[in-house]
């Protein structure tokens, strides 16, 4: 492991200069005959020692140089254009599953398996039916991009605050929901009812029980206590009619 007048040659390459280095602590340790006292002098350790002692003894110096870096980008690696097409197909179709949106996207000319499309529905949040349809109710909400018949249903299936979205007001006590729950009945009183209320404008709710009717029950409520006529949007299902259009008072 002499050294020619080659090797001292100056070089600047830095990984060369390294390697040259390495290389002079492997001569140290063969001109003194001990590998823990070269080692000590040039700071580096036994195990390093061996390693590049090995990769000079079956590539020479080149082995003694650090290896490039691994790239970041593999070559199979889904390009932006397939990611763009993968998003594109589950906002259009949010209830197909991996499976069926890779087969469609192969018929489309893009080739993507179905882990592939798991992996990447996973990363931008749309992992599950669910996540894909609150993500199209936020773009129709935010965009207003337009909705079908069906995508709308599921929607008000996951989010039931979805069918209530024309319903707006512009001051407290302007507009209340109601609806009736049955209790039960009890003896010597009948029918007992829960009737419950919430503003849309703020969301504030509340409730209470008794025996009689939605409409009678709410008279009270509405009479007398607004300068401005209140609504009230009526479900009434224990036993009366059902009211579609809003009550005025």
């Amino acid at each position: 492991m002499g050294t020619t007048k080659s090797d001292k040659t100056t070089t600047k390459d830095p990984l060369e200069k390294i390697a040259r280095h390495r290389l002079s602590v492997l001569q140290l340790a063969e001109n003194l005959g001990c590998v823990s006292e070269a080692c000590r002098r040039s700071g580096m350790d036994r195990t390093s020692f061996y390693a590049w002692k090995k990769r000079f003894e079956e590539q020479g110096l080149e082995g003694l140089k650090d290896l490039p870096p691994i790239h970041h980008s593999h070559p199979f690696t889904t390009s932006q254009e397939d990611i763009a097409k993968i998003l594109s197909a589950a906002e259009q179709y949010p209830g197909w599953g991996c499976t069926k949106i890779s087969d469609y996207l192969k018929l489309e000319g893009c080739s993507v398996s179905s882990p592939v499309v798991q992996k990447i529905l996973i990363r931008n949040g749309l992992a599950s039916q669910f996540d894909r349809y609150l993500h199209l109710e936020e773009k129709h909400l935010k965009e207003g991009i337009p909705l079908t018949e069906e995508q709308i249903r599921k929607i008000e299936k996951f989010n039931p605050c979805f069918a209530e979205r024309h319903v707006e007001s512009s001051r407290p006590g302007e507009l209340l929901c109601q609806d009736t729950k049955l209790i039960g009945t009890l003896s010597g009183i009948g029918r007992v009812y829960l009737h419950a209320l919430v503003d849309t404008y703020g969301s504030f709710g509340f409730g209470f029980w008794n025996g009689i009717s939605p409409l009678e029950a709410f008279l009270p409520i509405t009479d007398g206590n607004t300068a401005e006529p209140m609504h009230i949007l009526m479900n009434c299902f224990c036993n009366f009619p059902t009211l579609n259009t809003v009550q005025q008072k």
